[in-house]
Formats: structure tokens, C-alpha cells, sequence
């Protein structure tokens, strides 16, 4: 996919994995970052004067259709879709918060994203290239303990990607999947496993989406993928204890 002179929507563009994307695409073409936090925007675009900016909460319908609704009135369409959004966090489901954060994760990790996704499609039917980016994780291939809401709202847009794909198959809109393993931003900032960087993350997307990568995966996730498939039981193991922070901790 080209990624000069595209019109790009990427949501959780404040911070981790979505601001280093939006820094790596911001001079060759037009970038747009969303989020809830405003102050976070603020400091994204001082950082990099060239992003522009929309306040967004993916859960709501009406903040996602004013979002589109502002982006295309701005610069006429849409060429890429970046759903980055998302909530991270481990908890019991027989924890006493679990039913309120249950549905927080859905909503945010899997409503979010296809709603943006569905606002999104008629701007983007209309680009010469499109593309619609999915933000998953290493945890929709493997089975962890404590984090069971997270991989399977992950889990989740692992088929929403691969069904869409298909969907769109006849179209001009690709969609891709990123699958990263544990990444060092701030919801796991003090947990200590092992992570990897959102600069990382976010230039093994944009190599993949150059390169047309249907699935970019991310680091330790390209041996974990086939492996998921051939020996589930062994990708838990090493998924679990990938995010099981060290004994010295």
C-alpha cells in the first residue's frame, strides 16, 4: 500500500503505538489522531506540529459520526483506518469490578472498532487504495490467564479481520491485521515481562502495510502464529509466561 499523500484516521493517536504511527506517517501524508484525552492531543501536536487532531471516544455513536463527519468536511475523504484504541488490563472474572470492566473492554475493543470501521467504509469506498488497520495482539492466538476479556476481545477482531477481508475481497480496501506481543506503553508500564517498543511496533507497520502484509506480526509473534496452530497447548505456555512477571520482581 502507498503511504504517501493518504488521508489517515488513526484512533488512540495520543499516545504508544498510535503516536509513534502518527509520527512516522505525519510527513508524507495528511494525519489525523483521535482520542478521549485531550491534553494527550495537545502534546501530540505541539510534539508534531503537522497532525491534526479530533476528540473521539470510540464508544460513543455520536462522537464517531462528528469525528467523520469533521475529517471528511477537512480533507474530502479517507484513505487508511488505524483502529488503535483499545483498553489493556488483567483482572479475574470473578473479580468484584469484573462485570463494569467486562463491558468497558468490549465496548472500547470490539464495538469501538467496528463502529469506526462501519462509519468509516463509505469515505473509504470512494479512495483509489484503502486500507482499514486492526490493532489485535499476540493473546488472540494463546490462551492467559487473567487477561481471558482482553484476548478474546482481541481474539475477536482476529475474525473481524479475517471475515472483512474476505467481505471486501472484491473492492479496493485491504484490511490488515497487526498482532504485537507485549508492548511497553503505559498499561503494563510496571509489570515486568518482557515488551517491546511502540516505535517498533509501529515500523513493522508501516514496513507491512508497504509490503502488503495481510497479518503483521509483530517480533516473537511470527514464530508464535504457526506454532498457535500446530501446538496450542505450548503457545499458552509461552504466551502466560511472556506476560508473568519475573520472580525478582
Amino acid at each position: 500500500m502507498k503511504l504517501e499523500g493518504q488521508r489517515i484516521l488513526i484512533t488512540g493517536g495520543g499516545s504508544g503505538i498510535g503516536l509513534e504511527l502518527a509520527r512516522g506517517l505525519a510527513d508524507a501524508n495528511d494525519v489525523f489522531i483521535a482520542g478521549r484525552d485531550e491534553a494527550k492531543l495537545e502534546r501530540a501536536r505541539a510534539e508534531i506540529p503537522k497532525l491534526r487532531t479530533l476528540r473521539l471516544d470510540v464508544t460513543s455513536e455520536p462522537e464517531a459520526r462528528e469525528a467523520i463527519k469533521q475529517l471528511a468536511g477537512a480533507v474530502g475523504g479517507l484513505d487508511l483506518l488505524v483502529n488503535n484504541a483499545g483498553l489493556l488490563r488483567s483482572y479475574a472474572l470473578s473479580a468484584a469490578d469484573a462485570e463494569q470492566w467486562s463491558v468497558e473492554d468490549v465496548e472500547a475493543n470490539v464495538i469501538g472498532p467496528i463502529r469506526m470501521t462501519r462509519l468509516a467504509l463509505p469515505l473509504l469506498e470512494t479512495s483509489p487504495e484503502a486500507g482499514i488497520v486492526f490493532v489485535s495482539s499476540a493473546v488472540a492466538l494463546a490462551a492467559v490467564p487473567g487477561y481471558a476479556v482482553y484476548a478474546a476481545t482481541k481474539a475477536a477482531l482476529h475474525s473481524l479481520a479475517r471475515s472483512l477481508r474476505a467481505e471486501l475481497g472484491g473492492s479496493r480496501i485491504r484490511v490488515f491485521e497487526v498482532l504485537p506481543p507485549v508492548v511497553d506503553t503505559g498499561p503494563v508500564s510496571g509489570v515486568d515481562v518482557p515488551k517491546v517498543s511502540p516505535v517498533a511496533v509501529a515500523e513493522a507497520i508501516i514496513n507491512g502495510l508497504r509490503r502488503d502484509r495481510e497479518e503483521i506480526r509483530v517480533g516473537a509473534v511470527r514464530q508464535l502464529a504457526p506454532l498457535a496452530r500446530l501446538m496450542p497447548r505450548l503457545a499458552d505456555r509461552i504466551v502466560t509466561k511472556a506476560l508473568t512477571p519475573r520472580a525478582d520482581a
